[in-house]
């Protein structure tokens, strides 16, 4: 029987960010993916600042901004009624490259900015796993496994015993894990096997993903270059997504109310929102459905389940991906925690804790983006028409659509989010900011992210964080910070003391003493050290 640590069903954006974190963290794991290689369909096209953040310290970060759209490319969003047709709305922010330099640049942008060393990047999810997969190949301690699927699994108290099948030769082996983790999408087998129940809003709509190329698409349209294009007349409705300066996209074209995805001709459908013929290349082809579910449990003892397994999504917000990822690094310390014997009893629970009110926050926050988009999508040629009863139509799309800026600015939602009950996190009695999708506020409550600052040129304060527990200090005087690293060696719990000189920081920070967690999420703060902080080194990692 092979024997591992963590046993991952799901070779996704999700299965292989956790088994990279995993990896990182010196945890050995195997990952079983029944496919014979990645998807080189592009899904997901936008990687969250949040989401960078966590692949920075895996020092992927570079290539994976290098495999999207280049960094010196127009950031436009067009709402247009077609591609032949009328703008009814645009927004335009600067390229990647450029934002830095853009010194006088107000409002939004310049202050989006400063809360993350990142903003959205514009990268396609297949590029974003191969970056990945490029990495998990540099860690010896990660087996990864295409052709292979979970035929089955059985629990105890100290363990998952599976049954994986090679696709190929039929053979079935054994695989002792101490955790088995799925990462196995939204049909999740182990979830089904769990018979545990998904809420929230189903079929909301359904969507054909055609990928193409198409060397003269610019040449076909009006309207400048943009990361992507909404099309709102309802025989075109949906979005048409840029992977490069212009020629690689792929247009995701909600289907009519009986339309069967296979049955679309799809090189018509690119012609028809066009206006014209054009010489076009079909990549691939395929089906998805917007829902606004979330699972009703995320775990069973030493099953567990992360991603598309407990939370579906509509993409708009591009908030599926990457809420996945956050979920994979949720968990991943904590299951570090207990295979390396300093987590806690309560720790595994408070991953349900955690990230579950997350899925519902931001399925709902993805499905009022649909909403919204989808109301704008009811119009057909009064779009173009040249009459008083249109213009009329436009203008009230036009503000409507300003409104709806949140689909593209959502930091908010994807550095905002907090853990209001988590049973290891330690409230200090400060007032909840906001939660409001377009508009972060840093702040380092704890339950909150850990706010971003630069240090220096380049260096942000999350590249001096330790993989595990951080004590920031923002005070010449030692002792008492030494006495809690004391107290933590002796329940084992992994903490690095971090001294840092600067007003800023602190004035981000407020406190002089601040725990910050393996995930980059804020455990604790304080101006001074209790007499009871074994207590709260305790509930932080769960005893």
């Amino acid at each position: 029987m092979k024997e591992v640590s963590v046993l991952i069903s799901g070779g996704g954006s999700v299965g292989l960010s956790l088994a990279a974190e995993l990896g990182w963290r010196n945890i050995d794991c195997m990952v079983v993916e029944q496919a014979a290689g990645l998807n080189n369909h592009p899904r997901a096209n936008a990687v969250a600042n949040r989401t960078m953040e966590y692949y920075r310290r895996w020092g992927i970060d570079k290539a994976i901004t290098e495999a999207g759209i280049p960094p010196d490319h127009p950031a436009d969003y067009y709402w247009v009624s077609s591609l032949h047709g009328r703008q009814l709305h645009r927004i335009s922010l600067p390229p990647f490259k450029k934002i830095r330099e853009v010194k006088d640049t107000g409002g939004y942008v310049k202050e989006e900015h400063t809360w993350s060393p990142y903003i959205k990047t514009i990268t396609g999810q297949n590029e974003v796993e191969e970056t990945i997969l490029n990495y998990i190949d540099t860690l010896s301690n990660i087996n990864m496994n295409f052709n292979c699927s979970l035929e089955s699994f059985e629990q105890d108290s100290l363990g998952v015993t599976s049954k994986v099948k090679n696709i190929k030769s039929g053979v079935i082996e054994e695989v002792r894990s101490k955790y088995l983790i799925a990462c196995d999408g939204g049909k999740s087998m182990v979830r089904e096997k769990l018979n545990i129940g998904l809420s929230g809003r189903a079929d909301m709509a359904k969507f054909v993903s055609i990928y193409f190329k198409a060397p003269d698409f610019m040449k076909c349209h009006k309207f400048g270059s943009a990361n992507i294009f909404f099309p709102l007349h309802k025989d075109y409705a949906g979005f048409l997504l840029n992977w490069d300066g212009g020629t690689t996209f792929t247009y995701h074209l909600m289907l009519k109310p009986g339309q069967l995805w296979n049955e679309v001709n799809t090189k018509k459908s690119i012609e028809e929102v066009l206006g014209q013929t054009t010489d076009i290349e079909i990549l691939s082809v395929q089906p998805w459905t917007a829902h606004a579910l979330v699972a009703d449990k995320y775990h069973d003892k030493r099953i567990i389940m992360a991603g598309d397994a407990v939370h579906l999504f509509t993409p708009t917000g591009g908030f599926g991906m990457n809420t996945g990822v956050s979920d994979a690094i949720d968990i991943a310390w904590k299951v570090q925690a207990m295979v390396e014997g300093w987590g806690g009893a309560k720790l595994i629970d408070s991953y349900f804790e955690e990230r579950h009110s997350i899925g519902v926050r931001n399925t709902k926050e993805a499905a009022d983006c649909f909403d919204q988009l989808n109301s704008v999508m009811q119009y057909g040629d009064i779009l173009d028409e040249n009459s008083k009863r249109a213009e009329k139509l436009r203008e009230k799309l036009s503000i409507n659509l300003k409104e709806q800026d949140k689909l593209i600015a959502s930091s908010g939602t994807l550095l905002g989010y907090r853990y209001k009950n988590s049973s290891i996190v330690i409230p200090d009695g400060t007032e909840e900011t906001i939660d409001n999708p377009r508009k972060y506020i840093p702040t380092a409550r704890p339950g909150h992210r850990a706010p971003h600052i630069w240090l220096e040129e380049g260096v942000s304060i999350y590249d001096k964080f330790n993989k595990n527990f951080t004590l920031l200090v923002f005070t010449e005087d030692l002792i008492d910070a030494k006495k809690l690293i004391s107290k933590a060696e002796s329940i084992a719990l992994p903490i690095h003391l971090l001294q840092i000189n600067d007003k800023d920081v602190l004035n981000l920070y407020l406190n002089k003493y601040v725990i910050v967690r393996p995930d980059l999420m804020v455990a604790w703060r304080s101006d001074y050290i209790p007499e009871n902080i074994i207590d709260i080194l305790n509930t932080i990692i769960g005893n």
